[in-house]
């Protein structure tokens, strides 16, 4: 295959899954095996795929790529021996997805627009999942199994679940977490949470799986009305998608919270 066609059928695909990444091509460049349209891709943990032609070079890309990142800018950089190189900038559309549009949602759904998250409820029931109470948002109402099975997920789709009842927690579950997310968050009491995982783990869902969604749902700050709980939910989210999953645990524990 040409590896300019192998290069950008590599980046359709990123951008089909949501993945965002830096993309580095060189521009000018008078250094041998460094050939102009040489590209690198490199991603926000750092890891990166393709080669400009030298490791060296890699490497200040790299770095330089990384920092673009942070900053969400594109921009030209001028590396030594005459080089230049365009940093181009893909960003993942981040997506919420809400199952369950009971009273906390609406809330949730409000604040999660507003820091720029594009969101869709699910619900069985259409008196509660119709557009005037989320206006903006995709609505959908369907039976929660056969619309999750269908539904693209991916790395930049993050997952509240906050159904009215374990039973469909748990029908929630073993649709979504068989694919890849950002996060999937579970509400409800401790009784509650452990019988959902307990039932999924038996359903075939692995341990490492289960050990990665969050429960209770929401950074621990003493929530007691819905909006205040959809604030402790969106503070989790806002601090993975700007601070990572390691960061997010670490606030938990230090403020009592649990996984």
């Amino acid at each position: 295959m040409d590896d300019s066609i192998e290069i950008f059928s590599r980046l359709l695909d990123l951008q089909t899954r949501g993945q965002s990444f830096c993309l580095a091509t060189v521009i000018v460049s008078n250094v041998q095996n460094v050939a102009v349209g040489r590209k690198l891709i490199v991603f926000p943990d750092g890891t990166t795929e393709g080669s400009v032609g030298s490791a060296r070079t890699d490497a200040s890309l790299q770095s330089l790529a990384l920092q673009s990142l942070k900053e969400k800018k594109k921009r030209t950089v001028v590396l030594e021996d005459s080089m230049q190189a365009f940093l181009d900038i893909f960003t993942a559309d981040l997506q919420l997805l809400v199952c369950g549009a009971g009273h906390i949602a609406m809330p949730l759904v409000r604040f999660a627009r507003e820091v720029g998250f594009r969101v869709t409820v699910l619900d069985d029931r259409s008196d509660f999942a119709h557009s005037s109470r989320f206006p903006g948002c995709q609505v959908m109402t369907e039976d929660f199994t056969t619309a999750l099975r269908k539904m693209p997920l991916g790395p930049s789709t993050f997952v509240v679940v906050i159904t009215r009842g374990h039973e469909h927690d748990t029908e929630c579950l073993q649709a979504i977490l068989p694919k890849e997310t950002a996060y999937v968050g579970l509400i409800g009491s401790r009784r509650r949470i452990h019988f959902v995982l307990e039932m999924l783990s038996r359903k075939g869902i692995s341990h490492q799986r289960l050990d990665e969604v969050f429960t209770p749902i929401g950074l621990p700050l003493g929530s007691e009305s819905p909006e205040e709980i959809a604030l402790a939910i969106m503070a989790e989210l806002v601090c993975i998608r700007r601070k990572g999953v390691r960061l997010a645990r670490a606030m938990r524990a230090a403020s009592g919270g649990e996984k």
